[in-house]
């Protein structure tokens, strides 16, 4: 038996080209059946992203938009109803004014109407009243008088 006695780590003989050659086929297998597509689904997955982020983006820009639209339009709405009311309010004025004169022509026309069936009826209280008068008179002077007259 003999004894080898060797100092080194790694001995270069027929096995190490034989491992090299092994290591850098495993290499290239790992390359294509992992590596690759390992690569190109994270290239996807970035690309996804990137297009959810714009999509999120032009979502925001979009709220924004439609915010102020909203506003504008809120602000146009609430200028309206207000013009709307103060038109209301008018025309109820308007219309308290109209029926408010209406009511006084025709308290006018029933103080006019009453003051004409009062006259009327002193015209005829006093027509009536003067014939039982001059009677009255007959009589209380001829009781004064003691005399018929």
């Amino acid at each position: 038996m003999e004894i080898i006695a060797t100092t080194s780590l790694i001995s270069i003989n027929e096995t190490f080209f034989v491992q090299l050659v092994s290591f850098l086929i495993f290499l290239y297998v790992m390359n294509r059946i992992m590596f690759r597509p390992l690569l190109s689904t994270i290239s996807q997955r970035k690309e996804l992203i990137s297009d959810f982020q714009k999509d999120i983006l032009s979502g925001k820009e979009d709220l924004v938009r439609i915010g102020k639209a909203f506003d504008r339009e809120q602000a146009k709405v609430i200028q309206e109803a207000h013009k709307v009311v103060l038109s209301i309010e008018a025309d109820g004025d308007h219309r308290a004014s109209e029926i408010l004169e209406e009511t006084r022509q025709q308290i006018s026309e029933l103080r006019h109407e009453t003051e004409t069936r009062v006259k009327d009826q002193l015209r005829q209280a006093r027509m009536e009243l003067a014939g039982e008068v001059e009677a009255i008179t007959l009589t209380i002077m001829e009781k004064v008088l003691h005399r018929r007259l």
